[in-house]
C-alpha cells in the first residue's frame, strides 16, 4: 500500500485529491496539510511514501518545504503541484531534487500516473514542464542569469511575504525567525535582485508569480 500525504492550501483541492487517490487500488491518503509547517508535522507522524506538495502555500511555501524535506526525510518522494511553467520554478524544483512536477491545469489522471512512475523509481514531469526542460538543455540561456535562481527557498518565502505587505515583525512571526534575520534576508534580496525600494520587490514578486497582481 502506497501511503500519500496531500498538501495544498485549498481544502477543496485536498478533498478532491483524496477522493481521486483513494479510488485507486493500492493508494491510501495518510494525512493532509495546508502549509509547509503542517507538512513537516504530518510527515514526522505518518512517514508517508510520497507527498503531493503545492508550490504556492501560505507561510512556508512548497519550495522551502521541499528543501527541508530533503534534509530531514531524504527518502520521502515528493511530487510538486503547480500552476507555474516559468523556468525559475522548474529549475528550482530540479535543483531541490523533486521527483515530479505536475501542472494543476492538467487532467486529474495525471497525478495518478505521476505517483505510479515515481513509486517505480522514476520521475514524472507534465508535458509542458518536460518541454521547458528540454528547451533549456538544447538552448541554454546565454544571457545574464535570472537573479531569481540565486535566491534560496527561504529568501523566496521572505520575498513573497514582504510583497504581500507584511512588516518585518509579521514576516518573522509567520516564519518563526527573528526580526533581525528577516531584515538580513531583505538586505540580501535587494542586493541579489539589484533593487533599492520595497515597491520594486513587489513588482519582482508579481512578475515571477509569487503573488497575484
Amino acid at each position: 500500500m502506497t501511503s500519500i500525504v496531500v498538501a495544498d492550501d485549498h481544502a477543496i483541492v485536498r478533498e478532491g485529491l483524496q477522493r481521486l487517490l483513494e479510488a485507486e487500488p493500492g493508494f491510501v491518503v495518510s494525512g493532509e496539510a495546508e502549509d509547509g509547517r503542517q507538512v513537516l508535522d504530518v510527515v514526522e507522524r505518518a512517514r508517508p511514501d510520497i507527498i503531493i506538495l503545492d508550490i504556492t502555500m501560505p507561510g512556508m511555501g512548497g519550495l522551502e518545504t521541499l528543501e527541508r524535506l530533503r534534509t530531514g526525510y531524504p527518502d520521502t518522494r515528493v511530487i510538486l503541484l503547480s500552476v507555474h511553467t516559468d523556468p525559475p520554478f522548474i529549475k528550482s524544483a530540479i535543483g531541490l531534487r523533486a521527483d515530479g512536477y505536475v501542472l494543476k491545469n492538467g487532467p486529474a489522471s495525471e497525478i495518478v500516473t505521476a505517483i505510479r512512475e515515481v513509486m517505480k523509481g522514476g520521475s514524472y514531469f507534465s508535458p509542458a514542464v518536460a518541454r521547458e526542460i528540454v528547451e533549456q538543455v538544447r538552448a541554454p540561456n546565454t544571457d545574464s542569469p535570472d537573479p531569481f535562481n540565486l535566491l534560496s527557498a527561504r529568501e523566496r518565502e521572505v520575498l513573497r511575504l514582504i510583497a504581500d505587505g507584511l512588516s518585518a515583525k509579521e514576516v518573522a512571526t509567520e516564519l518563526s525567525i527573528s526580526t533581525k534575520t528577516v531584515e538580513a534576508h531583505r538586505t540580501s534580496l535587494m542586493r541579489k535582485l539589484g533593487v533599492r525600494k520595497a515597491t520594486e520587490l513587489v513588482r519582482y514578486a508579481v512578475r515571477h508569480g509569487l503573488i497575484e497582481p
